[in-house]
């Protein structure tokens, strides 16, 4: 450390403990490739739903429900407030394993349908629901 000033000495000091950081994020990659099983768990913390949709269902049918649950706001937060819509469209995607991506748009698409076709899906669960209604006997 010959020739070197005392004002330099402080910034050798903070350049040795960057290095020393650097080194340490190092080993931990080293680790996680060498070893990833142990590290698995961290990246994976909310499990996979069991749920799926069957092939026929479109994911704009899926966007109709969640549209509808928006718009009456009977979903909300633990403060009571309504949930946003991409909280609803990400609480969609986790439990039928399905990725929706751009929300916004989507919910765009619903609304802006043909008048017969605005609540298509919905309209088709609710006459599911008659149907079973009947079928059962209930006045």
């Amino acid at each position: 450390m010959c020739g070197l000033s005392k004002k330099k000495m402080p910034y050798l000091y903070l350049i040795d403990e960057a290095i020393g950081l650097l080194n340490n994020e190092i080993r931990l990659v080293e680790w996680r490739i060498k070893y990833p099983e142990q590290f698995k768990s961290h990246f994976n913390k909310q499990p996979f739903s069991p749920l799926y949709l069957a092939d026929k269902t479109n994911l704009i049918d899926i966007m109709e429900i969640i549209s509808g649950l928006f718009l009456s706001k009977r979903i909300v937060y633990k403060n009571g407030k309504p949930a946003f819509l991409s909280d609803l469209s990400k609480a969609f995607e986790w439990v039928f394993n399905v990725q929706l991506k751009d929300y916004h748009q989507k919910h765009e698409d619903v609304i802006k349908r043909k008048p017969g076709k605005i609540t298509e899906f919905l309209n088709g669960l609710s006459d599911l629901i008659r149907n079973e209604h009947d079928k059962k006997g209930y006045r």
